[in-house]
């Protein structure tokens, strides 16, 4: 006669929940912020085209942008003087960015993407620092590198924006200028998202050329900090992993 005894139903499910919040601790990493920062840009980027040009779509996008600037600031909660900077940016970005909806000055648009660009450009410059000072290659470390290379992407098209606002004509837009809408942040961008990524990755593909010395300056400097962000990231994160196993 076998003396083991069936496990009772509540410990064998209590076994499987523990089991699950395992894998899933070890897929989002120690910080899950990361994670969710990646996704929402993931999902941010790929919504941008389908739902800009719908009114109702632009309050989703709105709804979107906001929780990526949440996110973007939780992603830091742990680091207390970088968490109060990133308030100060992130809190004045979300009012101007939801005061473009009431109001669509130029100056107003105009102040709502400096402050975006600021806000991203500072989240990009303290994930690619934490990487530098990591001492292995985590989940955590990849998420931060992917999210960081995207939102470098990000940030150009806040640039690219706040130039043709500044002088419109600096870039010539050909057959799609028909989808130019300045009359609110979403309109520049709408459009100068799509030509930042094709830009960091320098796939080039010409329906969008920069006109003015400034506007070619910041494109001809983005394709460089593309290749530039492969060649040093990837090489120091491939150094990091070989170090690791040399460790072990």
């Amino acid at each position: 006669m076998s003396h083991d005894k069936a496990r009772p139903q509540g410990a064998t499910s209590t076994v499987n929940d523990a089991q699950y919040k395992h894998v899933l601790r070890k897929g989002l990493g120690d910080n899950p912020g990361l994670a969710w920062l990646f996704i929402a840009l993931l999902f941010f980027l790929l919504s941008y085209p389908l739902l800009a040009h719908h009114p109702a779509g632009s309050l989703v996008l709105d709804v979107l942008f906001s929780a990526m600037l949440i996110i973007s600031t939780y992603v830091f909660s742990h680091q207390r003087k970088v968490l109060i900077a990133a308030l100060a940016i992130a809190v004045p970005t979300l009012i101007l960015w939801w005061s473009t909806r009431v109001v669509g000055s130029t100056p107003l648009v105009l102040s709502g993407l400096v402050f975006s660009a600021l806000f991203f450009l500072f989240v990009v410059i303290v994930l690619l620092a934490n990487i530098m000072k990591s001492r292995e290659v985590n989940v955590d470390t990849i998420y931060g590198a992917m999210s960081a290379y995207l939102l470098i992407g990000v940030t150009w098209s806040f640039f690219y924006a706040m130039v043709q606002l500044s002088a419109p004509g600096a870039f010539d837009f050909g057959a799609l200028i028909l989808q130019l809408d300045e009359s609110s942040s979403h309109g520049p961008l709408r459009l100068f998202g799509y030509y930042s990524l094709v830009t960091l990755s320098t796939l080039g593909y010409g329906d969008i050329t920069p006109v003015t010395p400034l506007a070619r300056s910041l494109s001809a400097l983005e394709a460089v900090t593309g290749q530039l962000y492969m060649a040093v990231l990837i090489a120091r994160l491939v150094g990091m992993h070989i170090a690791q196993q040399h460790n072990r």
